[in-house]
């Protein structure tokens, strides 16, 4: 923010002194005419000087204003705000042109380049750097004609194009850097010749370039690429057999305080290598573990923020382009269904395969009749609770297609929309899962971890239903390590908190909690509400197929009654048990318990 009102300082000061030189100009012009008697000239003068001026007013405004919106986009980028980035370096983008600025544009482009290299739109990054060069050629700059051109070859060098093409673009370079006699492209551009040749396992030829461009990062005027030049000698010496050598610049690297994480990964790779080579293998374990472990780290980082950047530049953008996306949610939806139509299609195809392959013994006779169960409470589920939503879903997405409804009644059928989505979305989820345990016997994958961290992450993602519904929802569970399928101890978490969120009426409370029983070896999970409570007799069936019926929420939300089921089959499989307590009109208390321990 600083650097903000300094820059703004700056543009004010620079377009003062403008107007006050257009304004002398004037002065100096009309003393001159005065002098020489001719006051028709006094008059053309007088109106010139006016004209000028204006415009460079004009200019000056429409200058300062673009800077301004430039040092804006630079400040949203910076915090990662890129469609905000985007939106202010385009109007700076719109005004520079107005007034014809080449070289402020050749920086703005510079910027737009390096934003979209953030998001990863190699297309549209690529567009800017070649609107860089452009503007470059036209002025005529060699300095910046090389700067734009190894901005071009950089983005080869990193996504690993050609190696041998990109040397010999950036030997062309090195040879134009040392006719501009400028260090810092001479020493730059060098660097990154040493470390091509290091790619292509030429390590001799790279030393003297390398050792040229680290000397250069050493004095601070490049530092921040100091890291990925010591990699590279590493990676030189280790090629030559020089491992001490290697070892010393693989820890010089290590000491800079500004390092990427990719350098250090190939760090990491390079030092287990070497470690691993002179024989001190704990040590090359040691690292290898560090590689993996930030390797994984990297990945799922990566991960969640491209989700992130991806969710925030669709949320932002949507305000643009209302109707585009209306369409584009009409299209999702009706892709939806004939997703949901296949999938329960393969359902029952692999049900029926199951009931004709174990028809033959009497053993499989008893599990014939459990899949004859399975299969009427599956053609029950699409019948009723699958095929009555998707016949909803279709006259409502048709009512909107055919623009019968004013935008009140399309955003109030939107928000019905979701609603059923989410509500299909959720029985189709426990469909499959159940369907899949009962049909290949699924097994756990039991492993050791923090219930709480778990939990924490299922609650967060259901907190916007329970405000929607003005409920509260508390997480109590405490910091247990727990023995069980991470996966379904998910599902089982989700399910018995959706009901409770599910039955329970608006200004309500659903609270999850848990303790230790009273041998140590299992930890009692409850799912506590205060909504309508069940009668004596469905408590009985609640954890019965044959007798799972399907009820509607405090909302009318919908069911299909297998939920508790497939919580049960969950919680059975990982060795614990399931029950409940309720009171008509006070509420319920759903248990689980899971094991502390692998027994």
């Amino acid at each position: 923010m600083m650097f903000f009102r300094k820059t703004i300082t700056s543009i004010l000061c620079w377009f003062i002194c403008s107007v006050l030189a257009a304004q002398s100009s004037g002065v100096d012009s009309l003393s001159r005419i005065l002098a020489s008697g001719e006051t028709n000239g006094v008059e053309k003068v007088e109106e010139e000087s006016c004209e000028n001026t204006l415009v460079e007013d004009n200019n000056g405004m429409e200058m300062m204003e673009g800077l301004a919106y430039a040092e804006l986009g630079r400040y949203y980028m910076s915090v990662n705000k890129y469609y905000l980035a985007h939106v202010n370096f385009k109007m700076s983008e719109k005004l520079l042109l107005g007034i014809n600025a080449r070289q402020q544009l050749y920086h703005l482009y510079r910027d737009l380049s390096t934003l979209f290299s953030f998001i990863n739109d190699r297309d549209n990054g690529l567009y800017y750097t070649n609107k860089q060069l452009e503007i470059a050629v036209e002025i005529n700059d060699p300095a910046m004609i090389l700067a734009a051109k190894s901005d071009l070859g950089w983005g080869l060098f990193k996504n690993n194009l050609g190696q041998e093409e990109v040397l010999n673009y950036f030997l062309d370079l090195y040879q134009k850097s040392i006719l501009l006699n400028e260090p810092k492209y001479i020493n730059g551009i060098g660097s990154i010749c040493g470390m091509i040749y290091v790619r292509l396992n030429s390590p001799r030829e790279a030393l003297p370039y390398l050792h040229m461009g680290r000397k250069y990062s050493e004095t601070g005027e490049q530092s921040g690429k100091l890291a990925l030049n010591y990699y590279y000698l590493a990676e030189a010496h280790s090629k030559l057999r020089r491992r001490d050598s290697a070892m010393y610049y693989i820890n010089k690297a290590r000491n800079v305080s500004k390092i990427e994480n990719d350098t250090k990964l190939d760090l990491l790779r390079l030092s287990s290598t070497l470690d691993s080579i002179r024989g001190n293998f704990r040590s090359a374990l040691i690292s290898y573990q560090k590689y993996h472990h930030l390797s994984d780290s990297i990945s799922k980082s990566l991960n969640t923020k491209e989700i992130a950047l991806m969710r925030n530049w669709y949320d932002l953008e949507q305000k643009d382009h209302e109707n585009e996306i209306l369409q584009q949610e009409i299209q999702k939806q009706q892709t939806l269904i004939m997703i949901l139509a296949g999938v329960l299609a393969f359902i029952l195809f692999l049900l029926a395969s199951s009931i004709f392959l174990n028809r033959r013994t009497s053993e499989k006779n008893r599990e014939l009749k459990k899949l004859h169960t399975v299969k009427d409470k599956v053609f029950s589920v699409v019948a009723h609770d699958l095929r009555n939503p998707m016949g909803a879903l279709i006259a409502v997405l048709k009512l909107a297609n055919k623009a019968m409804l004013d935008a009140e009644a399309q955003a109030n059928l939107l928000k019905d929309i979701a609603c059923r989505v989410d509500d299909t979305y959720s029985l189709l989820d426990n469909l499959l899962h159940w369907s899949k345990s009962q049909m290949q016997g699924i097994a756990p994958s039991p492993v050791f971890f923090n219930i709480h961290d778990e939990t924490r992450a299922v609650v967060d993602s259901l907190r916007d239903i329970a405000a929607a519904k003005k409920i509260s929802l508390y997480n109590h569970i405490g910091n247990q390590i727990v023995y069980a399928d991470r996966d379904m101890l998910n599902v089982v978490v989700r399910n018995l908190t959706t009901n409770a969120i599910k039955y329970t009426s608006a200004e309500g409370e659903v609270t999850l909690s848990s303790e230790l029983s009273g041998d140590m070896n299992m930890l009692i999970v409850s799912v506590k509400d205060n909504g309508t409570g069940i009668s004596p007799l469905a408590q009985e069936q609640l954890f019965k197929l044959s007798e799972a019926r399907s009820r509607r929420g405090t909302k009318n939300e919908s069911g299909a009654g297998m939920g508790l089921v497939l919580c049960a089959d969950f919680v059975k499989i990982n060795g614990g048990s399931i029950w409940c307590t309720s009171k008509i009109g006070e509420g319920s208390t759903f248990f689980f318990s899971v094991p502390v321990n692998s027994r």
